[in-house]
């Protein structure tokens, strides 16, 4: 076997690079679960959606959909509406998380590997892996709220139900000072509709 050439890994454990390889699998399907989620409010096929929806990034998606309640601001209800606002900043929070990680370099200060980070050369900043790590929760959490606004637009079941699936979400969990300000912009007044967990209509 050929050896690399990159001492950086010398400096990420076996357990690191597993946990790093876990959120991408698990940030791609929140990308994916999105498109679905247009897909959806569209009434479209997902014949059609691989060749409209599926090519689209992250942020198109999300500017779509926002650009689609602005036309037909009855589409959602009150139920779908509070999880979408509640989606907003998480889905800021993983492209940062995600862009920063898996399109940014490891870079090794010195000797010290407690001062091994992910720097994004195209967007100047670092990303402190010990931060990445402290954000599993987090990523965990913007999972259910995806799944929880993809089954509450219906067309879909958890096997076994079916009335659809009553999803209930985690309590939010706290929100790392380091993420930009635009990432943790939630709703102030939580009124009880997330929590309630709420079945597909």
């Amino acid at each position: 076997m050929i050896k690399t050439p990159y001492h950086f890994e010398a400096d990420l454990s076996d357990q690191e690079f597993q946990k790093i390889g876990q959120f991408a699998c698990r940030w791609a399907l929140i990308e994916h679960t999105i498109g679905n989620c247009l897909r959806v409010m569209l009434g479209m096929n997902p014949k059609h959606a691989t060749i409209m929806i599926f090519p689209l990034s992250l942020d198109h998606r999300m500017t779509r959909i926002r650009e689609l309640l602005a036309r037909q601001p009855t589409l959602l209800n009150d139920y779908q509406r509070s999880v979408l606002e509640e989606l907003r900043p998480l889905i800021r929070a993983m492209q940062y998380l995600r862009n920063t990680a898996l399109h940014g370099v490891v870079v090794s200060d010195g000797d010290d590997a407690d001062r091994t980070y992910f720097h994004l050369r195209s967007r100047g900043r670092n990303l402190n892996r010990k931060d990445l790590f402290s954000c599993e929760d987090l990523i965990n959490y913007a999972a259910h709220v995806t799944n929880a606004f993809r089954l509450s637009l219906g067309e879909k079941t958890i096997k076994g139900s079916e009335d659809g699936h009553p999803y209930e979400l985690p309590q939010r969990p706290p929100i790392p000072d380091f993420l930009p300000e635009d990432c943790r912009k939630f709703p102030k007044d939580d009124t009880g509709l997330l929590r309630e967990g709420k079945a597909v209509q």
